[in-house]
């Protein structure tokens, strides 16, 4: 038996609000569907499914960790298997391992040039995500962070080093590249990773700050001066083969090839970055993705490995601010422009390729001292509303929305509540947002009055803003 029970103690009222759905949908929006099981034991109040709620426009997923589906809050409850494994598979249809896919978590740092795989741990997520009907996105083959050091240097790093100094020396460019190689190879062809839904072939080449003036010609002086560009380098299109002297290249193009040998040319290739909001970011990622699949198109006019381009999607993490921290602040970043976020999206459709948000949380300051105020968590979930808005508007680009976490307690960004549910598993605004975000946001961009919002969140399930299948 399901119990309903009102949020944040406001009483039932009988709404006249009238949900609006615009945007566009896609076709076979029913592959979109999650195995959504009943609300799940325990959860407090009965809640729709988001992936239903959004299965006509675009896929969810979330983050999983192999630690035995088993976290704690971190505060006032542990909050055990059942519960939670319920809520991924209620709301949401793809999973992305938050570290085991990692190469330093795949490959041990001990045992330099070994191509044997410490996948305990990501086969335990791929054998939940197969019983439980879900997809599973990889990430990542390739990273300048989390990798063990003798792939591309010559000595172990010392201690505090970070991957953008100049010491260690990197590996001789040719012991480089066959590292890179036999990486993407040797994790693509495991035999638990070849039904993946997509991979992150590359993750985060441009570091936080990208100076103005980027153009198709000069989008390299931006790269991060990570381990993998100082051993092997970023070539130039008019005078270097890539195949030698360009990481990028060699990454994407190995990861097509094995794609295209395991007999999956259909596996979705992703370059993947966080402050893509940046414009100038957002310029150099633009040039570096046009340039590589211009590059596959001159090389391989008539495709090649199963596909007509190299890279399939770019994913944007979407790890938002709503305000800036006070100095000394848990995360002092700037608040997101929403419309900056849709301007990437614009801007990369426009290469032909899909977009993703991979890693989506909103962070509300530095809240170590206690719970947001009930003024943060509305101006919180008004930013989720109008992010989801600009995902609706998209939603012909999109291929899907993954967020980092499920509750508050358990994110890696902790002290800025940045995730729709609290600390104990409670739905917070920010969840009804995501659910009816025309509840929260006029058709018009404007805010709907307090007493409206009031009203909805009083009894979500008499309003038209969720369609009815998404309770049962």
């Amino acid at each position: 038996m399901k119990l309903f029970i009102p949020i944040a103690g406001i009483g039932i009222l009988a709404l006249g609000l009238v949900g609006c759905a615009s945007g566009t949908t896609k076709t076979g929006a029913l592959s979109n569907l999650p195995p959504r099981p009943d609300n799940p034991p325990g959860h407090i109040g009965e809640v729709p499914s988001l992936g239903y709620i959004w299965a006509p426009y675009f896929p969810l997923g979330n983050i999983v960790s192999s630690m035995t589906f088993t976290w704690q809050s971190g505060h006032t409850a542990d909050i055990g298997n059942e519960m939670r494994e319920g809520l991924l598979k209620r709301h949401f249809l793809i999973l992305t391992a938050e570290n085991e896919m990692k190469p330093d978590w795949l490959r041990p740092a001990d045992q330099p040039n070994t191509v044997t795989l410490n996948a305990a741990g990501a086969n335990k997520i791929m054998n939940f995500a197969k019983t439980a009907g879900m997809k599973v996105h990889g990430h990542a083959l390739a990273w300048h962070s989390q990798s063990p050091w003798w792939l591309n240097l010559q000595s172990p790093p010392p201690s505090g080093w970070s991957p953008t100094d100049s010491v260690p020396a990197p590996l001789p460019r040719g012991e480089a590249v066959a590292n890179l190689v036999t990486h993407i190879e040797t994790v693509m062809r495991h035999p638990n990773f070849r039904d993946m839904d997509s991979w992150e072939v590359l993750n985060e080449v441009f570091p936080d700050g990208v100076s103005d003036g980027v153009t198709a010609d000069n989008w390299r002086t931006g790269l991060r001066n990570s381990p993998w560009l100082r051993a092997i380098g970023s070539a130039s299109h008019l005078t270097q083969d890539p195949n030698e002297y360009c990481y990028i290249w060699i990454a994407f193009i190995t990861a097509r090839r094995v794609a295209y040998e395991i007999g999956r040319p259909d596996m979705v290739l992703y370059y993947n970055d966080y402050n893509e909001e940046n414009p100038n970011k957002r310029d150099a990622i633009y040039y570096m993705v046009r340039e590589m699949n211009e590059t596959f198109s001159r090389l391989y006019p008539n495709g090649m490995y199963g596909s007509t381009r190299l890279i399939d999607a770019i994913g944007m993490q979407a790890h938002y601010h709503l305000e800036t921290s006070a100095a000394g602040g848990a995360y002092p970043w700037g608040p997101v422009d929403p419309e900056n976020v849709r301007a990437s999206i614009e801007r990369f459709a426009s290469l032909g390729v899909g977009v993703s948000i991979t890693e989506l949380d909103v962070t509300v300051g530095n809240t170590a001292a206690g719970p947001i105020t009930a003024e943060q968590e509305r101006r919180q979930a008004i930013m989720y509303a109008r992010l989801f808005g600009i995902f609706r508007d998209n939603a012909k680009d999109i291929r899907r929305i993954t967020f980092w976490g499920i509750n508050d307690g358990a994110s890696w960004r902790s002290k800025g509540s940045p995730l729709l549910w609290d600390d104990d598993l409670r739905p917070k605004e920010a969840f009804w947002a995501v659910a009816a975000p025309d509840a929260f946001i006029l058709p018009n961009g404007q805010l709907r009055s307090n007493e409206q919002i009031d009203a909805f969140l009083a009894n979500p399930r008499a309003s038209a803003f969720i369609p009815a299948n998404a309770w049962d």
